[in-house]
This record gives C-alpha cells, structure tokens and sequence, in this order.
C-alpha cells in the first residue's frame, strides 16, 4: 500500500497541532494498517459552550485540515469520511491514506508555526496581496464573510466582550471559566493544556485581579461596582483593533461545523505564512444556540436579551439570514504573541 508507521505518525503529530477550545485538545486517534481513526472526546470541551458538542467538531475540523496537509506532504491522498458509523457518534473521521505523488504544501510547516494571538491588532487594513491570498486560500471551501469597516469592527467588538459579561457575571460559568485557566508553565504541563494565562495577553494589573476574580465571592462584589462590564469594555476595544474581522456561517447541523473548522484552520494557516496574527472567537455563538434551543435554565433574563442582542447586531453586519455563524476571527498585524499554549503528542491506539 506504499505508507509506513512513520509517515502516519508525523501526520498525526501535524493533526494535534490544531486549535481547540480552551487549548483542551479533545482528540484521540485509533489506527489499523492506513486507516486512521479520529476519535472524539467532546467531555474534555466547556460543558456549556461545547453546545450539541459543536465546538469539538470546530477542533476536529481543524485537526483534519491539518492530517489532510500533512498526507499530501507525505505522498498520500487522504480519503476522508465525516461520521462513517452512525452507531458511534464520537468517531468523527475515517481516514484512508492511500499512495500519491508527494506535494509542496506550503501551508504544512505552518502547521507548527500556528499560534493564537490575543493582542490588539495594528488598526490599519490589509495589504491588498496579503487580503487576495487569504481569499484565494478559501475559494470554493466554505462561506466567509468579512469587514474591514473601523465602526463595524468596533460594533463587533462590543458584541464578542458580551461573553465576558455573562461569563463573570454567571456563577457556574464563572467557575468552568476559572478551571480552564492554568497559571504557570508546570501546571500546563501536567495538566496537559488548559487556558495558560499568559496567551491571555493581560497587563500586569489585569493578571494580578484575574487571581481575585476567581473567587466568586469577590467577584460578585465587584460585580456590584461593574466590573464585568468593565472588562467587557477593555476587551471590546482590543477585539476591535484588528485590520478586519469575518464569520463563517454554516447550515445548522453538525457537519457544517467540522467544514467550518477547516476553512478556519486553512485561512489561519495562510495566515500564518503571511506573518499575518490571527484570533478566533466562538464564546457568543454558541451561547446563542444554546438559547434558541430552549436551554436557558443556566442563564438570567437580562444575559439572555445581550446575547440576542450581540448576536443580532453580528449577522446584521455580515447579512447572515439563514444558518448559524459558527465562528468569528480577528486578523492583523502585530508580531509574536506572549507565550504560546503547549500541544500534546498524539493519543493513539495501533490495532
């Protein structure tokens, strides 16, 4: 069959360096002869965010973007079936390596360059060249929508830092939020991943109260005095200093979401290759289907109105009637992040 144990070792080492919610690598892999089994583990995702297990699949998506790169780096054509067994839900791909001649993919030393950064963006638009190539590296592969508009960014930054009002405002999704977060290099390395504070990009002030605010006790005090709105006002400015901002928006089923996680590993990584940055931002979205479903019981009144709210003012900007926006991104200049999160080696079981 022309493949070896080594070639499917380096394309699933590529596969793990995708992105995740939370850095929490929701992933395992089964592998028999040149058939790869991609394997979910949608409980290590935020149990509130991670709506219909939607947010795994972006991560999944992303993850096959990447083994698709890197077959065909290797010489293989990767023969990709989405859901194969009904029967098992959390087995999200089927992956056949088959032998083909090898190809120059640029886009797959990328995949290790990769990285999220959180910072304000440099606000002036992209060079022409760099847009038509992150363009031209999505043609025909999904549906992108973007603005460049500096008073629709700054609308769409105000509806993104909603999620930072529910999320300190809400008591469980304060505490969900508080344990995904990992404080120093040696506990991300125990724990294997989780939200490392410092690709947080916090000033010092801001890291030195993120330590009180995970006490709830405090932070409902402080909530009294507006501190959730407060930090949704500061992020809301940094999400707008961007030279643009797009959605993808998808059909609603669960499909759709994987697709949509590799048009965004894809634009992410010819990102990459421009030394362009790039930050992803789901938090709102998912929250909002969660609401259209009728799951409300975890949220008050007055979240649910703002999350409507932002959501609406988002697919007003973007025209999106139909369909869901599954993901929004932020795209610009700026340089190297603060520290990137770390990635596992792969978890893999050869039968």
């Amino acid at each position: 069959m022309g493949y070896n144990s080594e070639d499917i070792q380096k394309i699933l080492e590529a596969g793990v360096r995708a992105p995740s919610g939370s850095n929490s690598q929701p992933w395992k892999f089964r592998v028999k002869d040149n058939v790869i089994d991609v394997l979910a583990l949608p409980e290590k995702d935020h149990p509130i965010l991670n709506f219909k297990y939607r947010g795994t699949w972006l991560a999944h998506g992303a993850l096959i973007e990447n083994m698709a790169i890197a077959s065909s780096e290797m010489g293989y054509r990767a023969d990709i079936k989405i859901f194969p067994d009904k029967s098992n839900p959390n087995l999200t791909a089927r992956i056949a390596l088959e032998s083909s001649a090898s190809k120059d993919e640029p886009l797959y030393k990328c995949i290790f360059e990769r990285t999220t950064n959180r910072k304000p963006y440099e606000s002036h638009p992209l060079k022409m060249e760099d847009k038509i190539a992150l363009l031209e590296s999505i043609a025909g592969r999904g549906d992108f929508r973007f603005t460049e508009d500096p008073d629709k960014l700054k609308i769409l930054g105000e509806a993104v830092a909603v999620n930072e009002i529910v999320m300190f405002e809400n008591p469980l999704l304060h505490r969900l939020v508080f344990e995904e977060i990992v404080w120093t290099e040696e506990e991300e390395r125990k724990r294997g991943g989780g939200l490392y504070v410092k690709t947080m990009e916090l000033k010092p002030p801001q890291r030195f109260a993120l330590k009180f605010f995970k006490y709830w006790t405090i932070m409902k005090l402080l909530n009294k005095l507006g501190a959730a709105m407060a930090i949704a006002k500061d992020n809301a400015q940094n999400y707008a200093a961007a030279s643009l901002m797009g959605i993808v928006a998808v059909e609603d089923n669960d499909e759709d979401f994987i697709s949509a996680g590799r048009l965004c590993e894809r634009i992410w990584l010819e990102a990459t290759r421009l030394g362009l940055n790039l930050h992803l931002i789901t938090g709102i979205f998912f929250l909002r289907q969660r609401i259209l479903r009728g799951e409300i019981s975890e949220f008050s009144q007055e979240h649910i109105e703002l999350i409507k709210d932002a959501y609406e003012k988002t697919a007003s900007i973007f025209d999106v009637n139909e369909g869901l926006i599954a993901l929004l991104v932020r795209i610009g200049y700026d340089g190297e992040p603060s520290a990137r999160s770390m990635k596992k080696a792969p978890e893999v079981e050869y039968i």
